[in-house]
């Protein structure tokens, strides 16, 4: 691959032309070199880590190179295992309230008793 890139064409109908604009559009996304080549590594990323772009399962957060940088700088200093569990660690840390919590691990650790009783 030279520093200019590989050109590759590539067919779609007008569905999927005016679906990709729209959310490009929405999305502040500048052209669809960017959006093609940004779908392809979400898509081999999903692939790896076992999921499927198709399932609806999950969400695919678009993140800036800075913030990306940040993640990945958290990773290498053991901060968390991977950009994806601290992402999804922030995100229950302001949906769960602190009560929920609280109660959760009150109720493991009253279960662990018991269960150490038991043994």
């Amino acid at each position: 691959m030279t520093d200019e890139g590989t050109k590759v064409t590539l067919r779609m109908g007008p569905e999927v032309i005016q679906m990709m604009e729209d959310f490009m559009d929405e999305h502040d996304i500048g052209n669809r070199s960017d959006f093609i080549r940004d779908a392809i590594k979400g898509y081999i990323d999903s692939q790896r880590n076992g999921g499927s772009v198709a399932s609806g399962s999950g969400i695919f957060v678009r993140f800036s190179d800075l913030q990306m940088d940040a993640l990945q700088g958290l990773v290498q200093r053991g901060i968390c295992l991977s950009e994806e569990e601290f992402v999804r660690k922030c995100v229950l840390d302001r949906i769960v309230p602190a009560t929920v919590e609280e109660e959760a691990v009150a109720d493991s650790f009253r279960t662990a008793q018991r269960n150490a009783a038991l043994k």
